[in-house]
């Protein structure tokens, strides 16, 4: 009678149990990384190891929704840390070089011969094996990474809300 007893209490509180344990998110880590930023400098795991950083998969030729979401960030928060990774692949031939690429984001919203925005600590670099290692084909796609590298969010698509922006580089920094 126990054991009956037992076995229908452990049946009627399994299933709780295992809700719980679907319902708990897997932690995903941003993948490893090096690569040179169109000012030099060499960006990698190691670099931004112990710090909050945002990656932005872009591409060359991608300039209004890509360029009006970079802005977006800029205007709801200057100076964050974005790293621009291209998703074209590095040996893509007749591509735009990285400093092209970053001065026509720059240039974005400059109008009647007035700068506006520069994306100053936008580095701009080659990414397609980090895109690739993370599924990611759709340019415009950003991954906001806390200091333990741990991807906290990812937006697909245009983003031009200051609010969500800053929700996102909010729950990077918790």
């Amino acid at each position: 009678m126990r054991l009956k007893l037992l076995l229908l209490i452990g049946a009627l509180i399994m299933p709780s149990f295992a809700g719980c344990i679907e319902d708990a998110e897997e932690v995903r880590y941003f993948p490893e990384f090096s690569a040179i930023a169109d000012n030099g400098e060499l960006y990698d795991s190691e670099r931004m190891e112990n710090q909050s950083f945002i990656v932005m998969f872009s591409a060359e030729w991608c300039n209004r929704p890509c360029y009006s979401t970079m802005h977006s960030m800029w205007n709801a928060q200057a100076e964050l840390p974005v790293l621009v990774m291209s998703t074209d692949p590095a040996e893509r031939a007749g591509g735009l070089t990285l400093q092209q690429w970053h001065d026509s984001a720059n240039a974005y919203d400059d109008d009647d011969n007035s700068t506006n925005n520069d994306l100053t600590t936008y580095a701009f670099m080659k990414g397609d094996e980090a895109a690739l290692e993370m599924e990611i084909t759709t340019p415009g796609t950003m991954v906001f990474v806390n200091s333990k590298g741990e991807i906290t969010d990812t937006h697909e698509g245009k983003l031009d809300d200051a609010g969500l922006i800053l929700s996102y580089w909010a729950r990077a920094n918790e």
